[in-house]
């Protein structure tokens, strides 16, 4: 039985098909997305797509990403070869960051240092890469995007340490500043900025209980996911600092912030998700103010808080037909979808963070997806 989809590779102009099965996944939250597809063996394209190979990866015409071959491997039992790696974020994960000194660099500036040779251009709206991810399906009314201030200076302290990758300076310059990326599907830009919660629904995704009265599409599995194991219900971060001859009293040396799980309750932060009392404790060595403590307390609570809900769903095929006997919209991340699940008496709007898109023998073409209540704040 053929694929309802048509995956291509495309390689030094080649287009390669006639694939039995991949994986793909692309993460507002996971860089570097990994790849897999599988297919009978071919000696000529075996030595087509070496290691190393810059390649594309389409469904349906439209591009999903760009990246380069890691590893292949063929079976003389099975008759097969696959080939794997991850799109073009794969090198700033892996690679050295240069030897410079950020402090005094706007953040635009640091991050267009950071990102070459492998990104040209680092864009603050994700709506062109979002039109080219769904493809061309349906598309609702283009949304503003989030407003974000750039060129605020890098709030981050001296110059880069030894051994650290260029996405682990990108990642704290980002989240220092409250702000994600990713790249582009087609591998053209980073992007960096906020997701965009404030887009009307993209997609409609319904589990149903027995009897229902509502028409499909109908997920094939949901998952209601609430994880408290990493969150605490109290965060305080603690530290000194620098005092100056004029300034040099206890309110200077003694730097802290703390943020509550319950605002409310500012003794243990108990009385929303939290019952008992679970209290963390983060000392740094130097604050520039007790805002900057609180801002510290803070974004570690938003990074943890991404648990507190996520709604997992795995669907049939890539993309939902809006249109009927129409091109299939495509599941993208950082697009919005309307979720009714009756068994738990969901009927929200949800942002999708993530999507993996596989092919099998056994569970033919699905897309799983995470996603979490819009208007979630998300920090790497």
């Amino acid at each position: 039985m053929g694929l309802s989809h048509k995956i291509r590779l495309v390689t030094n102009g080649v287009v390669i098909e006639g694939w039995t099965g991949y994986h793909f996944e692309s993460s507002m939250l996971h860089p570097a997305g990994p790849f897999e597809l599988r297919r009978p063996f071919d000696l000529e394209i075996w030595n087509l797509i070496r290691r190393d190979s810059d390649v594309r990866i389409d469904i349906d015409g439209t591009t999903i990403l760009r990246g380069f071959i890691g590893k292949r491997e063929s079976s003389a039992r099975d008759g097969t070869m696959v080939f794997s790696g991850r799109d073009r974020v794969g090198r700033i994960v892996d690679e050295s960051a240069p030897t410079v000194n950020f402090t005094g660099m706007t953040i635009l500036q640091a991050f267009e240092r950071l990102a070459k040779p492998w990104f040209q251009r680092v864009t603050l709206s994700d709506a062109r890469n979002r039109r080219l991810r769904i493809g061309k399906g349906k598309r609702v009314a283009r949304a503003s995007e989030p407003v974000v201030t750039i060129n605020i200076r890098v709030p981050r302290r001296g110059l880069v340490h030894p051994g650290e990758k260029r996405s682990q300076v990108m990642n704290e310059i980002a989240t220092r500043a409250g702000l994600i990326w990713w790249s582009s599907a087609d591998g053209e830009e980073i992007f960096i900025g906020k997701p965009n919660s404030d887009q009307d629904p993209q997609y409609v995704l319904i589990r149903p209980k027995k009897g229902t009265t509502l028409a499909g599409p109908y997920v094939s599995d949901l998952k209601v996911i609430e994880d408290d194991e990493d969150r605490y219900s109290l965060i305080m971060c603690g530290g000194v600092g620098g005092a100056t001859p004029d300034d040099y009293g206890s309110n200077v040396t003694d730097r802290r912030g703390v943020v509550y799980d319950n605002p409310a309750n500012k003794i243990d932060g108990t009385g929303r998700d939290f019952i008992h009392p679970k209290r963390m404790f983060l000392p740094e060595r130097a604050f520039d103010s007790n805002g900057d403590a609180q801002r510290v307390a803070r974004n570690e609570q938003i990074k943890r808080d991404y648990k507190r809900h996520i709604v997992s769903v795995e669907v049939p095929l890539h993309g939902q037909f809006l249109v009927p006997g129409g091109t299939p919209t495509l599941f993208a991340p950082n697009t919005v979808a309307h979720v009714i699940d009756e068994v738990h008496e969901i009927d929200d709007t949800y942002l999708i963070v993530d999507c993996a898109y596989s092919s099998n023998r056994t569970g033919g073409e699905t897309t799983t997806m995470h996603m979490v209540p819009t208007g979630t704040e998300i920090l790497l």
